[in-house]
């Protein structure tokens, strides 16, 4: 549909978009009032509105009540068609890449990570636990733990607020990631994990529960996730299956 064809609001929505796009209007910065942009386009507060929300929804503007509407973060988006570390994730996308490492330790298997894993409960991982952060900012706690017995040492070889999990596997242990299963939930923000991704406590997080296979079909990685809700999509291509489930 050409421009001229779409509704006032929808043009208006975009024109801000734009501005936002080529840095006119940056992340943080206020915009002006209902009442304002009414005047400014020649339109009725109604429209205005209208083209707020429909930006609100798309997670461009954020309104806090009694403050205004801002200029919300970039929303990364992850395409879920191949299987990629978050390195290889962020990379193409032109982002600063940068990792926190709050811990690592050989630790037993808790109760869901030893069953994904297939594991006694006296088996031991390695557990990497780090902070993602994109352009400087967080954007999720991530919680790894390999199957210890696969990967001697593993937590030795490397600094993992540089290096790449999976290049390391590959490199010291032939491990090649093949194939995961990847649950994705809504989440809530815990007291703790909102200090570390710098939101408020309760404010919406999505969770992806990770369970990684290698060349020979053995589960050997098993990850937890918390992504910030405002700041990260997750993308599914999908294609019509067989015409009988039509």
């Amino acid at each position: 549909m050409a421009e001229a064809e779409q509704p006032i609001y929808r043009q208006i929505a975009t024109s801000l978009e734009a501005d936002i796009t080529s840095g006119k209007l940056k992340e943080g910065d206020k915009l002006p009032s209902e009442r304002v942009l009414a005047e400014q386009f020649g339109i009725s507060r109604m429209t205005a509105r209208q083209a707020m929300r429909e930006l609100t929804a798309k997670g461009i503007l954020v309104t806090r009540t009694g403050h205004g509407t801002f200029v919300g973060q970039p929303q990364i988006q992850q395409t879920l068609t191949t299987l990629t570390g978050f390195s290889e994730q962020m990379e193409p996308l032109g982002y600063e890449l940068s990792s926190i490492v709050i811990s690592s330790s050989l630790s037993q298997a808790d109760n869901a990570c030893a069953a994904a894993l297939k594991l006694t409960q006296t088996a031991q991982v390695h557990r990497l636990v780090r902070v993602r952060l994109v352009d400087g900012k967080p954007l999720a706690i991530e919680t790894t733990e390999v199957r210890a017995d696969v990967a001697p040492g593993l937590l030795d070889k490397a600094d993992f607020s540089h290096e790449s999990l999976y290049s390391i596997l590959r490199a010291s242990f032939d491990i090649v990631p093949t194939t995961a299963e990847q649950v994705l939930e809504a989440a809530q923000a815990s007291p703790d994990v909102a200090r570390t991704l710098q939101i408020k406590a309760g404010e919406a997080l999505l969770k992806l529960t990770r369970l990684t296979f290698d060349a020979q079909g053995e589960p050997f990685e098993y990850v937890r996730s918390f992504y910030r809700g405002d700041s990260f999509a997750m993308k599914v291509n999908l294609t019509l299956g067989s015409p009988k489930n039509q």
